[in-house]
C-alpha cells in the first residue's frame, strides 16, 4: 500500500460515469463535491426569506389562483477534462503519505455525496411540503374570503329582503286602509242612491198623477169654456133677436102714429147699432181669449162689467125716450120712472 500512487485516469473516469448514471437514474444532475453545507444553508435561508416576503406582501386574486412557480437552483457543473482530473487528484491526495489516507478519501467522498444527496432530497421534500402547505393556505384563504363574501352578500340580501318585506307590509296596510275608506264611502253612497231612487220613484208617481189630473182638469176646463161660450153666444143671439123685435115694434108704433124719425131718434138708433156692433166684436174677441185662459175665476169677475149690461142700459134709455115722445105726441101723461123701469124688462123679455 505504500507504493500506491493513487487512482489512475481510467478508474476516475469509471467512478465519474457510475456517479452520472446513478444521478440520471434518480432524475437529477450530478452535484459537485465542492458544494459545502454553508452554501446549502444559505440557499435554504434565501428560500425561507422569499417565502416570508411572499406571505407578507398581499397577493392579487389572479396571483392567488395561479400556481406558484417552483424555483430550481441550477448550478453549472464544470466540465471534467484530463487537466482538471489531474488537479483534483493532486488536491485530493493528502500531504502526509500513508495508505490509510489514500483509502479514506474516496470513502469520505462517497459519504459526503450520500449526505449531500440526502440533504437535497430532504430539501426537495421540504420545498414540496412547503409549496403544498402554501397552496393549502392560499386555498384556505380563498375559501375564507369566499365564505366571508357569501356571508356578506347573504346578510345584505337578508337585509334587503327584510326591508322589502317591511315596505310590502306597509304598502299592504295603506292599500287596506284605502280599501276600507272606499268601501265605507261606497256603502254610504249606495244607501243614498237607494234613498234617492225611492224618492225619485215617489216623485215620479206624484208627477204622473198630477199630470193626469192636470190633463183631465184641462180637458174639463176646455169643455166648460166651450159650454160657457155657447151659452154666451146663445145669450147674445137672444139679446139681438129681442132688440130686433123691439125695433120692429117701435117701427110699427111709429107707423101707426105717423111719426117721422127726428134727428135725436136717428142718433139713438145709430148709437144702438154701434153698441150692437161693439158687442159682437167683443164677443168674438172674448171667444178667442177664453180658449187660452185656464182659470175661470177671473172671467167670472169680469162678467158684471160685460157689454150686455151696457146694452141693457142703452135700450132702457131708448125705450124711455120713445115712450115719452109717444106720450107727448098722444098727449098722454108720461109714466113715472118706476113704470118705465117695469116696462123695460117686459120689452127685453
Amino acid at each position: 500500500m505504500a507504493g500506491w500512487a493513487g487512482f489512475s485516469e481510467d478508474e476516475l473516469r469509471k467512478m465519474q460515469q457510475k456517479e452520472q448514471t446513478a444521478s440520471a437514474v434518480r432524475g437529477r444532475k450530478p452535484v459537485p463535491t465542492n458544494r459545502s453545507r454553508q452554501q446549502l444553508q444559505r440557499e435554504k435561508a434565501l428560500q425561507q426569506a422569499a417565502q416570508q416576503r411572499d406571505r407578507s406582501t398581499p397577493l392579487l386574486f389572479e396571483q392567488l389562483l395561479a400556481k406558484p412557480a417552483v424555483q430550481t437552483s441550477k448550478q453549472a457543473t464544470p466540465k471534467i477534462t484530463p487537466e482538471n482530473e489531474s488537479i483534483q487528484n493532486t488536491t485530493s491526495q493528502p500531504q502526509e503519505p500513508g495508505a490509510v489516507n489514500h483509502h479514506s478519501v474516496p470513502a469520505e467522498a462517497a459519504i459526503m455525496a450520500k449526505e449531500l444527496e440526502k440533504q437535497e432530497v430532504e430539501l426537495r421534500d421540504q420545498t414540496r411540503l412547503e409549496q403544498l402547505q402554501q397552496e393549502q393556505r392560499m386555498i384556505e384563504e380563498k375559501n375564507k374570503r369566499k365564505k366571508a363574501l357569501l356571508a356578506k352578500t347573504i346578510a345584505e340580501k337578508s337585509k334587503q329582503t327584510q326591508a322589502e318585506a317591511v315596505k310590502l307590509k306597509r304598502i299592504q296596510k295603506e292599500l287596506q286602509a284605502l280599501d276600507d275608506m272606499v268601501s265605507n264611502d261606497i256603502g254610504i253612497l249606495r244607501g243614498r242612491i237607494e234613498q234617492a231612487s225611492w224618492d225619485y220613484s215617489t216623485a215620479r208617481k206624484r208627477y204622473d198623477k198630477a199630470e193626469a189630473e192636470y190633463v183631465s182638469a184641462k180637458i174639463d176646463l176646455h169643455k166648460k169654456t166651450e159650454v160657457k161660450e155657447q151659452l154666451t153666444e146663445h145669450l147674445y143671439a137672444i139679446i139681438q133677436e129681442n132688440e130686433q123685435r123691439k125695433a120692429c115694434k117701435l117701427e110699427e108704433l111709429m107707423q101707426q102714429l105717423e111719426m117721422q124719425a127726428d134727428e135725436e131718434h136717428l142718433e139713438l138708433e145709430i148709437q144702438v147699432e154701434r153698441i150692437v156692433q161693439q158687442q159682437e166684436s167683443e164677443a168674438e174677441g172674448r171667444h178667442s181669449h177664453l180658449q187660452g185662459l185656464s182659470r175661470p175665476e177671473k172671467r167670472n169677475k169680469t162678467t158684471p162689467h160685460s157689454p150686455s149690461h151696457n146694452t141693457r142700459e142703452a135700450i132702457e134709455t131708448v125705450t124711455r125716450r120713445t115712450l115719452t115722445r109717444i106720450a107727448r105726441h098722444c098727449q098722454v101723461p108720461a109714466s113715472p120712472p118706476q113704470e118705465a123701469e117695469e116696462a123695460s124688462p117686459q120689452l127685453t123679455a
